[in-house]
């Protein structure tokens, strides 16, 4: 009687622990998807709720009160927007500066645009450029590219799930500094070649098609390279130089970078509610499905590497990468590394916060002597 008891014991109490393994795996997996998984699709949640007299009054959105200018887009329509005029009981009224393209009237679902010209190309910045394709392994890339007299190109690399667009708003400045830029796709994008396994590798394998964007540059007279990077794309301009020493990569500059991955995800994970255990969990699992390692992902922790002059925009109302990790790579390497703290732009928002201040921080950088 005695051993059946146990036994039943012993059944339930396996039983039990697969349960909970097994749901701890699920969440994990999902979780994991949250940050790995390519999403194409756009989210608008503002609704304009009335328009006139050069302005626009938005609800909802959480941020639509930020200081500074920003684009208004949504199907089919672009504005610029200026200052917000006034806050209301959960509205926000901005000046309108320009409507660019469709019509903006009340009831059209829209979001806070921080790249600004919504689906624009380098022609929306009056600067000409040209559609090309960069040959890597997975297939062709598609890039825009710009002219300039420096030798000098400007490797302009997008956030995930991004675009180029990301690099319209500093694209003027380029020229006119006469660099060649070429704003570039890598793999997974909407319009680009899938990696093998159809996910994000965070930098860990994204960091190739910069490389083959390098090679591309070279093939049409490039001599040196500077990495701009957006977010992810931070990241994946950071890795690029560490795998590609001495490949003539002579200064980054990374807006919003990430360079911990650990510390985005733990705080995604606390603003959806996500036990902290279960974020670990997600960690592990982001691990197995794509074989990449967070320490080697860690460029705080491997700051020694770089030997190249830094520039680094951050802003202390990010709500997607904590702006702590880049402060630390600053104290790390202050011999390399030039901050720029800004409040009030949220993610890759310092441009939209001083656009004047951002361009004139990125002009004294790359007039410096090298």
């Amino acid at each position: 009687m005695r051993t059946k008891w146990r036994r039943r014991v012993l059944l339930g109490t396996t039983g039990t622990v697969v349960v909970v393994a097994l749901a701890l795996g699920a969440a994990g997996y999902y979780y994991s998807g949250l940050v790995i998984d390519p999403v194409h699709t756009s989210n608008y949640p503002i609704e304009v709720t009335a328009v006139g007299d050069g302005q626009v009054t938005l609800k909802g959105g959480g941020d639509t009160d930020a200081p500074g200018t920003y684009g208004l887009t949504w199907a089919g329509g672009n504005a610029v927007l200026g200052e917000a005029i006034s806050v209301g009981a959960g509205t926000v009224t901005r000046e309108v500066e320009k409507v660019r393209s469709g019509d903006l009237r009340p009831g059209v679902s829209a979001y806070l645009d921080r790249w600004m010209w919504g689906a624009g190309t380098p022609e929306s910045v009056g600067v000409p450029y040209e559609e090309v394709g960069v040959e890597s392994p997975l297939g062709v890339f598609p890039a825009w590219r710009t002219e300039g007299t420096s030798d000098t190109w400007v490797i302009a690399v997008h956030g995930r799930n991004g675009g180029r667009g990301e690099a319209l708003r500093i694209l003027p400045t380029l020229h006119d500094l006469g660099h060649p830029v070429l704003a570039i796709t890598y793999r997974n994008d909407e319009s680009a070649p899938a990696s093998p396994d159809g996910r994000f590798h965070l930098g860990d394998t994204e960091w190739e098609d910069v490389r083959a964007a390098m090679d591309y540059a070279r093939s049409h007279g490039a001599k040196k390279f500077v990495l701009y990077g957006w977010s992810m794309g931070g990241g994946i301009s950071a890795m690029t130089a560490r795998r590609l020493p001495g490949a003539g990569v002579t200064a980054l500059i990374l807006d919003s970078p990430v360079l911990d991955w650990r510390s985005p995800i733990a705080l995604g994970a606390r603003q959806m509610g996500v036990p902290g255990f279960l974020t670990t969990v997600g960690q592990w699992v982001i691990m197995a499905r794509t074989g990449l390692s967070f320490d080697d992902l860690d460029h705080v922790e491997h700051a020694a590497e770089f030997d190249l002059p830094i520039l680094i925009f951050v802003d202390h109302d990010d709500a997607t990468v904590p702006v702590d990790r880049a402060q630390a790579f600053a104290r790390a390497r202050p011999d390399l590394t030039t901050l720029v703290e800004t409040k009030g732009g949220g993610h890759t928002g310092s441009w939209n916060v001083d656009p004047d201040a951002y361009e004139r921080a990125v002009r004294d950088f790359l007039r410096s002597p090298r």
